[in-house]
């Protein structure tokens, strides 16, 4: 098995630069002739790439997914879905710890600032205690 990437790119490459890659988990086979052939098992997700780079939340979306697609497929080994992910994770990089610090800052902001538009939120204490229970851990703070 392997996956197969598709690349379409955008329509007006002038005004945007960016291509759409899709990725599809195909495995090799021999027809009753003995002839070679290849069967698609099953889609695994798009992302898109703009210049050179595949945005940063949208890469770990893109393996977050396809790593819950390949864990519905009964009949994939456990040697199969690690070496398919492997070779997502080859083409699509996982994100870094610098670029989580970055995400997690990110949306603490943007909840923050929709609190604020939308009547209150909880205070610094009250934050802490939801990330504190985001890792398990409840009590006083």
């Amino acid at each position: 098995m392997y996956v197969r990437w598709v690349v379409r790119h955008h329509k007006n490459a002038a005004i945007a630069d960016t291509s759409f890659y899709d990725a599809y988990l195909v495995e090799s086979y021999r027809d009753e002739r003995g002839a070679p052939r290849q069967r698609t098992i099953c889609y695994l997700g798009n992302i898109r790439q703009i210049g050179n780079e595949f945005p940063t939340i949208e890469r770990e979306l893109f393996l977050l997914r396809a790593e819950r697609i390949l864990e519905t497929i009964g009949e994939l080994s456990e040697a199969d879905r690690a070496e398919a992910l492997a070779a997502l994770r080859q083409k699509v990089p996982p994100l870094n710890h610098e670029e989580v610090i970055w995400a997690f800052t990110e949306n603490l902001r943007w909840y923050r600032r929709w609190w604020e538009q939308h009547g209150g939120g909880p205070d610094d204490e009250e934050m802490l205690r939801i990330v504190q229970e985001a890792r398990g851990r409840v009590g006083p703070v």
